[in-house]
């Protein structure tokens, strides 16, 4: 599975910084990593960490992260697949795999120490989980 295929995205801001990249973006060498993984500068002090990973075509992926030790992953196979993750807090984890086509997930959590996962498996499906 190459990371980050033609007309796959993926958006991340952790720690302050905004960084993204589409398939377009990239040169013929940096697409033979095995996984693409997006991450900030860390922090002092328990920095939050997050990864992308994208098989097939038009898939996007956007991560928002704010406070500390916060995780969050996204996997997507398939077509037209969206994921969108948003950690507000402490000490939260979040998932989303997505294989399939017109899939879309939301996470949000805020507080401390929540814990969410989304999987979906074939086509068009919605999931949305919001925690406090």
């Amino acid at each position: 599975m190459n990371a980050l295929r033609h007309g796959a995205c993926g958006l991340l801001l952790a720690s302050g910084i905004l960084v993204g990249a589409c398939a377009g973006d990239l040169g013929p060498s940096e697409l033979d990593v095995p996984t693409a993984v997006i991450a900030a500068t860390p922090m002092p002090a328990a920095p939050g960490r997050a990864s992308v990973s994208q098989a097939g075509s038009d898939n996007n992926a956007s991560l928002l992260q704010t406070g500390l030790d916060n995780e969050a992953v996204v996997q997507q196979s398939g077509q037209r697949n969206t994921a969108s993750i948003l950690q507000a807090g402490a000490g939260n984890r979040a998932g989303i795999d997505q294989q399939g086509a017109l899939n879309t997930a939301r996470i949000e959590q805020y507080g401390q120490h929540g814990y969410a996962r989304i999987t979906q498996y074939g086509n068009g499906k919605s999931a949305t989980i919001v925690q406090h």
